[in-house]
């Protein structure tokens, strides 16, 4: 994942840096530099980034899944 690519992503779903940091267990400092292209984007982060970004958007549309 690039970091032109976190940040749209990030943004597609109407989340702040702070927001995205939560979300998947990392500082809103880290998140900056990964966008900005400073620090390493590492697969397990890219992975999480999808995940929430993919689940905001799914709950965006009410779609729900049931156990």
């Amino acid at each position: 994942m690039q970091p032109d690519e976190m940040k749209a992503l990030r943004k597609s779903i109407g989340w702040t840096q702070d927001e995205l940091a939560e979300a998947i267990g990392m500082s809103r400092v880290q998140i900056g530099l990964m966008e900005r292209g400073v620090a390493t984007i590492e697969r397990r982060t890219e992975l999480a980034v999808r995940y929430v970004t993919d689940q905001a958007k799914m709950f965006a549309q009410g779609v729900t899944v049931n156990p």
